[in-house]
């Protein structure tokens, strides 16, 4: 099947390209060259970024080498350094070595006199310290006798001077005694005497007393009879005056008897009723203790509910503001939707109109394929037979399936659809519109392009027909013009160099301009995606 229909491919006659078309071709042409070259030069930096990096690693390795290499050689070299050191430092030993022991043997020499010389010193220090011990010997011996005469003296004289005071002493004690005695005698006789004085004077006072008091005693005895005698007669006299206020008083403390028992059955009923009156005073207490603790706890209730109802007043108020400045928000928005609606829907139908003018200004190509080739997608095998049919037949069955679409698109919906039916984003709405507008933006390019070539190309062959006549003429002005083309520079023509130059700039600027259009295309696909 595939060699069939490449032969059918093969056998299609070739069509004729028109410029536009030929155009395109030399550009994606040079595209694919220009991606060729990307490529081959991405390939030769890799393969030159990979032979680095090996050539680093192989670096890196060579130089571990090279410096396990050198490091080797410079122990080894360091071991010798470091054996002729030792020897060196050996011999130094050994000398210094034997200047110590040259020394040493001199010092014990040096010892050896200074131990001679020591020894002759301390038999010299010797003999002087006996000679002075002898001295200090003699010295003691006579300071010792000294002493003991002294001492001989001082204790006949001690002897002497403590009999002294022994008799002293005795004298004195014996005094001593003998006035105590006499002291102790005296005062026992003037005890004695003040005894005896005393009992003579306690007697006296003791008769004396006990003769008051008989006398006194005998005083009051008749004082207290006259005191009786009298008593008697007031109490007869009492009794004679006050009969008729005793039975009085016996009446009275009959009543008395009487009004107590009264006052006592009162007393009873004024306690119990003390008694119901605390009671009822308690009752009453902790009925109002209740009752406040009610009212209390209902007043609290009241002032929560009344608090409650203020707070819930303030969020009700606080909400109706919030909703009817959303109403106003929303009115406000609504209404600004409504004229973006509108002015949305004014441009919409000028965009329309817009289409139906241009409609009529469509080529018969553009009637059949309305929008980019790239934007049709890629054909079936079934499709491009159907291709292969004439042109007729493509633009009715695209009428026939345009027709169906619309048939089934759903006349009023809130969103867009493409062929298939599914739903468009709101950015790609205007897609098609932008591939369009793109089409007809390079359509204009390419004119005006084609325009400035063709002004070029006119004015080229103009100013080479001019050269041409001035060179196959001779007149004033040909002589008198600095670019005369019969002057020969260098063995070369100067129209010719003139020629290759403009050549070179008609080339550089159509680089330019074909990029500028590629620029063009690129900007317009962009805003059509956006």
């Amino acid at each position: 099947m595939g060699a069939k229909k490449r032969g059918k491919k093969e056998a299609k006659p070739k069509i004729k390209e028109t410029e536009e078309e030929r155009q395109v071709r030399l550009e994606m042409e040079a595209l694919a060259a220009e991606e060729e070259n990307r490529r081959r030069e991405e390939d030769a930096r890799i393969a030159l970024r990979e032979r680095q990096l090996r050539e680093e690693r192989y670096s890196k390795i060579n130089a571990i080498k090279i410096h396990n290499q050198w490091r080797k050689i410079m122990r080894m070299a360091k071991v010798e350094e470091l054996r002729k050191d030792i020897e060196i430092l050996s011999q130094n030993h050994e000398r210094e070595v034997d200047r110590k022991d040259a020394i040493i043997q001199m010092l014990d020499r040096d010892l050896e006199d200074a131990e001679e010389q020591y020894q002759l010193s301390l038999r010299g220090h010797l003999r002087v310290v006996e000679g002075l011990l002898d001295l200090q010997y003699l010295r003691m011996k006579a300071l010792q006798e000294e002493f003991n005469s002294d001492l001989k003296a001082l204790e006949e004289e001690f002897d002497t001077e403590r009999a002294e005071i022994e008799n002293a002493h005795a004298r004195q004690k014996k005094d001593m005694h003998d006035m105590m005695a006499k002291m102790e005698q005296e005062f026992q006789e003037a005890e004695n005497e003040a005894r005896h004085e005393f009992e003579s004077v306690r007697e006296e006072i003791k008769n004396r007393n006990s003769e008051e008091y008989n006398v006194l005693k005998i005083q009051l005895e008749s004082t207290i009879e006259e005191l009786e005698r009298h008593f008697e007669h007031a109490h007869q006299a009492y009794l004679s005056s006050t009969e008729m206020r005793t039975a009085a008083f016996r009446q009275l403390t009959k009543n008395d008897a009487a009004s107590a028992r009264i006052i006592e059955k009162r007393m009873r009923k004024l306690v119990r009723l003390q008694d119901a009156l605390a009671h009822w005073r308690t009752k009453i207490a902790t009925n109002s203790k209740d009752w406040e603790e009610r009212n209390r706890a209902l007043r609290n209730e009241k002032d929560i509910m009344s608090k409650h109802y203020q707070a819930l007043k303030g969020t009700m108020d606080r909400f109706r503001s919030a909703q009817a400045d959303r109403l106003k928000t929303l009115s406000l928005s609504s209404g600004s939707a409504e004229e973006n609606l509108k002015e949305k829907q004014d441009l919409a139908e000028q965009i329309l109109k817009l289409a139906e003018l241009c409609r009529k200004m469509e080529t018969e190509q553009e009637k059949v394929l309305p929008f980019h080739p790239t934007s049709i997608p890629e054909s079936t095998d079934d499709e491009q037979t159907k291709g292969e049919k004439s042109d007729s037949a493509t633009a009715v069955d695209a009428s026939e399936v345009s027709a169906g679409n619309s048939a089934k698109k759903p006349t009023h919906s809130s969103y867009g659809v493409d062929e298939q039916g599914r739903i468009v984003e709101e950015w790609d709405y205007l897609n098609r519109f932008f591939k369009r507008y793109n089409k007809v933006n390079i359509d204009e390019i390419a004119i005006d392009k084609e325009k400035d070539r063709l002004g070029k190309e006119n004015e080229d062959l103009r100013a080479i027909l001019k050269q041409y006549l001035d060179g196959v003429s001779v007149n004033e002005d040909v002589i008198n013009n600095p670019a005369n083309p019969l002057m020969i520079v260098n063995h070369r023509l100067q129209h010719t160099l003139k020629a290759r130059n403009r050549q070179k700039g008609a080339v550089a600027s159509g680089g330019q301009g074909s990029g500028g259009a590629g620029q063009l295309v690129e900007v317009n696909a962009r805003q059509g995606q956006h």
